[in-house]
Formats: C-alpha cells, sequence, structure tokens
C-alpha cells in the first residue's frame, strides 16, 4: 500500500465507514454457550465503559445452544478500544422461574479489547452488577466456577459457557 491508502485506510477505522466488523480498529466476536441439559438463558442487561455491539445480542437461548455476537469501538472514536458486558438471567426450562442460588441469580459476563493492550475477559454467578465484575479484570486468562467460564479462543475471540452445576468441567 502507499502511504496515501495507509492513511485513508486508518482514517476509515478510526472514524467510521466501515461496513465489516473485521475492519473496526477494535473488535470482539463473542460466543455464548448453554451447555444446560434444561435451562434456557436470557440476555437481560448491557453496559458499555467503550465501544457497541456491532450485531446485538437476541433475547433467549434454549438449553444446549449458543449464540455468537460482536462488539467493537465506537464510530468516529480516536484510538479507542471496546470494554463492557452483558447480564443474563437463567430460567428452569418451561416454567420461566428464575435460577436463584442465594442472593446470587445473575450470570455476567464481562469483556475487553482496549487500543493499547491486552484483550479480557471475566465471567461469574452472583449478585446483579456487570460494573462491579468489569472493575475485577485485571488480565486474561481462562476462569471458571460451578455455573460458568470463560476464555479466549484468540485475541478477538472469546467464549462463555453456562453449565448445570452438577455438570462435571
Amino acid at each position: 500500500l502507499t502511504t496515501v491508502d495507509t492513511v485513508v485506510k486508518d482514517f476509515n477505522k478510526w472514524f467510521g465507514n466501515v461496513n465489516d466488523v473485521h475492519n473496526k480498529s477494535r473488535y470482539l466476536e463473542i460466543t455464548v454457550v448453554n451447555m444446560s441439559t434444561r435451562k434456557r438463558v436470557a440476555l437481560e442487561d448491557s453496559w458499555f465503559d467503550s465501544g457497541r455491539f456491532w450485531s446485538q445480542p437476541y433475547g433467549t437461548f434454549e438449553p444446549r445452544s449458543s449464540m455468537t455476537f460482536y462488539v467493537c469501538n465506537v464510530d468516529g472514536g480516536f484510538m479507542t478500544g471496546v470494554s463492557g458486558g452483558v447480564g443474563f438471567r437463567v430460567y428452569e426450562g418451561d416454567s420461566w422461574v428464575p435460577l436463584q442460588d442465594g442472593d446470587l441469580m445473575w450470570w455476567i459476563c464481562t469483556f475487553s479489547s482496549p487500543y493499547a493492550g491486552s484483550s479480557k475477559c471475566l465471567t461469574r454467578w452472583k449478585d446483579y452488577g456487570i460494573k462491579p465484575l468489569w472493575e475485577e479484570m485485571n488480565q486474561a486468562h481462562a476462569v471458571y466456577d460451578k455455573y460458568c467460564a470463560c476464555f479466549q479462543k484468540s485475541e478477538t475471540n472469546m467464549v462463555f459457557i453456562w453449565k448445570d452445576p452438577e455438570t462435571n468441567w
């Protein structure tokens, strides 16, 4: 590429005119997996410190299914990344009764892909709060507990998994 072509390409990445998420300066492909054999998972909240959805995740997904969505830096942002989280509620089969374990009743998934630095993710089954969990992210690593897990397949691809607590990892 010539210097002019490089400048135009970088300008379009930073200031919009992008029609493919892979052309954004920072993006993440996020896959959410429901490994449960009998519980439904429903998206009920989202929060961004920076960035936005490229493709909006849809409402509810059934047992043994998954959904993929994309997040990216904002259009027109200069040297910005994407960082935030989503909050899910888990429901018992056809009854639509929310799963609760003491005060814990939210599956929170947080992610970050800063303009400078490494991508990271964190997930927990907890009381409500996307931002408090997001503030706990400090490194890129795989994490899991009796209900959920997250790991990075690559710098731009993260996977979050929900499972029944009686199912072993």
